[in-house]
C-alpha cells in the first residue's frame, strides 16, 4: 500500500493551466501556491505538471541527500545551447564531481586574491566617468563594470578598449535562453528562422573566440595571470589536461555569470538608496577601515557590515530566484512521492521569506546576518547561490567582487534614486532584474583620490 501523502494541486485554467502566470507573474504564482498548498504543491504549465517546493527543509533534502538521484530536468537543459552539454550546470553524479574537483582550486577565495586590484581599478574607472547629478541606468552600468571585470580576470581582455564580437554574441545567446524558458512551444534551433539564424551565428562566434583563447593559453599561459591561464594547467589524476571541449563549456558557464552579479549589485544599490540609515552605517565602516585608500583583499574580513548588507540583499533578491531539478528515479521525500522525470522547482525567493527564520521577512535588515545570528540559521533557510553539489562554483568570486565594488563606490559617491517608488522585480530567465532602476550620484568632496597599487 502506498502511504505517500498526495501533493496538493493549485487550481488553474482547464486548458492552459498556469501558463500565463508562469510567463508573466511567476513570483505571484509561487506566492499563491505557497498560500494555497503549503510546503509543496503542483501547478500546470499547459499540459505539463510542475511540482513547486516552498519548504527549505524539503529542498535541502532533495538537493543534498538525493543529489545523486536528480538532474537539472528540461528547464535547465534549455541552457545547453549556451553552456554546452558538459557544463557544470548540466553534469550530474560522478562526471560532475570529477569536473568540479578539477576546477575548484582555481575558485578558492585565496586563489582569487590577485584579482582584487582589477576589480577595484575598474570600479574607480567607472566612477570617474559618472558626472554629478546625471541619471543613469544602474543595471546597465553594473553590467558594463562586471563585464569588464570578468573579461580581464578570465581572459586578460579589457572590453572598454577592445572591440570584440563576443559581447554581442553572448547577449544574443542569453536572449535565446530567455525565449526558451518562457515558451511552451519551442522551435528547434535547426529550423532556418531569422531568430535561429542569429542565434547560430552568435554561437559560432562564441565557439571560435573561446577555442582561439584556449589554444593560445596552451602556449603562453606563463605570461599571463588570468583564470584561463590557470585552468589550462590543471591536470586530472591521470595527468591529463582538461579537454578543449570541456574548457569551452566551463568558460561559457563562468562568463555568463557576470550578468547575475550585475543584477545582484543593482538590487543592493536599490536597497541602500531606499535605506539611508543603512547606507550611512556602511559608509562609516568603509571610512574607518580604509582611511581613504582603495580597498584591498586584506580589508574584506573587516568590512563585516558591508558583507551583511550584500547577504541581506541576496536574501530578498537571490541571484537565482528558482532552482530546477528532476528525479532520475521515484523518490519519497518528507512523505511525498516525486515521480521519476517530474519537474521540481524550488524558489529561494519564496523560501528566503520564511517568517520562522526571518521575522518580518519583507523588511531589509542586514542585522539578520551578524555572524552570531547567521550561525543559528539552518542550512536550508538561505541558499542564494544554490545548494548541494551544484552550489555555484563562482560564489567566492561574486561575493568578493560585490564587497569590493560596494565599498569603493560608497567611499566615493553619494547616491539617490531618481524615483523612490517600490520597484517590482522583472524576471529574466531564472534571475530577477530591478526594472527601470535609475540613480543619480555625486562625488564626495571629502573622498581621497583613488589609486590602486
Amino acid at each position: 500500500m502506498d502511504a505517500s501523502r498526495p501533493i496538493p494541486r493549485l487550481p488553474g485554467h482547464f486548458l492552459t493551466g498556469h501558463l500565463s502566470d508562469f510567463r508573466h507573474q511567476r513570483l505571484k504564482l509561487f506566492r499563491d501556491l505557497k498560500e494555497t498548498c503549503g510546503e509543496i504543491g503542483t501547478l500546470r504549465i499547459g499540459p505539463m505538471p510542475v511540482t513547486v517546493v516552498t519548504s527549505g527543509s524539503i529542498s535541502h533534502t532533495l538537493l543534498h541527500h538525493h543529489a545523486n538521484d536528480v538532474d537539472g530536468g528540461p528547464l535547465v537543459k534549455t541552457f545547453t545551447p549556451l553552456v554546452g552539454e558538459r557544463s557544470l550546470v548540466l553534469l550530474h553524479g560522478p562526471q560532475h564531481r570529477k569536473q568540479r574537483k578539477l576546477l575548484a582550486p582555481s575558485f578558492q577565495r585565496e586563489q582569487l586574491a590577485h584579482f582584487t586590484q582589477t576589480m577595484v581599478r575598474y570600479t574607480l574607472d567607472a566612477i570617474e566617468g559618472w558626472r554629478d547629478g546625471e541619471a543613469f541606468d544602474v543595471h546597465d552600468e553594473m553590467a558594463t563594470l562586471t563585464m569588464r571585470i570578468i573579461g580581464k580576470t578570465l581572459f586578460d581582455v579589457d572590453y572598454r578598449h577592445e572591440t570584440n564580437e563576443l559581447l554581442g554574441a553572448m547577449g544574443q545567446a542569453l536572449q535565446h535562453i530567455e525565449y526558451l524558458t518562457s515558451s511552451l512551444v519551442q522551435i528547434p534551433l535547426s529550423w532556418p528562422t531569422p531568430r535561429n539564424r542569429r542565434v547560430r551565428e552568435a554561437l559560432r562566434t562564441i565557439d571560435t573566440t573561446f577555442r582561439g583563447m584556449i589554444r593560445q593559453r596552451r602556449v603562453d599561459h606563463g605570461q599571463r595571470k588570468d583564470m584561463l591561464s590557470s585552468l589550462v594547467q590543471v591536470r586530472d589524476e591521470e595527468g591529463q589536461p582538461i579537454s578543449e571541449d570541456q574548457l569551452h563549456n566551463d568558460l561559457m558557464t563562468i562568463y555568463s555569470g557576470h550578468e547575475s552579479t550585475a543584477l545582484s549589485l543593482g538590487w543592493t544599490w536599490y536597497l541602500l538608496a531606499r535605506h539611508p540609515e543603512v547606507l550611512a552605517r556602511v559608509r562609516q565602516e568603509v571610512d574607518t577601515v580604509l582611511g581613504g585608500r582603495p580597498p584591498a583583499f586584506e580589508d574584506l574580513p573587516h568590512l563585516r557590515y558591508t558583507l551583511q548588507v550584500i547577504k541581506e540583499s541576496l536574501r530578498l533578491y537571490p541571484v537565482i530566484f528558482m532552482l530546477a531539478r528532476a528525479p532520475t528515479r521515484d523518490l519519497d521525500i518528507a512523505g511525498y512521492r516525486l515521480a521519476k522525470g517530474q519537474m521540481v522547482l524550488m524558489p529561494p525567493y519564496i523560501i528566503h521569506r520564511d517568517a520562522t527564520f526571518f521575522p518580518d521577512p519583507e523588511r531589509f535588515d542586514p542585522e539578520r546576518f551578524r555572524p552570531e545570528r547567521e550561525k543559528q540559521l539552518p542550512r536550508y533557510a538561505y541558499f542564494p547561490f544554490g545548494a548541494g553539489p551544484h552550489t555555484c562554483i563562482g560564489n567566492h568570486f561574486a561575493m568578493m567582487e560585490k564587497q569590493l565594488i560596494v565599498a569603493t563606490m560608497v567611499q566615493r559617491l553619494d547616491v539617490e534614486l531618481v524615483d523612490d517608488k517600490e520597484l517590482p522585480p522583472e524576471i529574466l530567465t531564472v534571475t530577477l532584474r530591478p526594472s527601470h532602476l535609475k540613480m543619480r550620484v555625486r562625488h564626495r568632496e571629502d573622498a581621497a583620490p583613488g589609486k590602486v597599487a
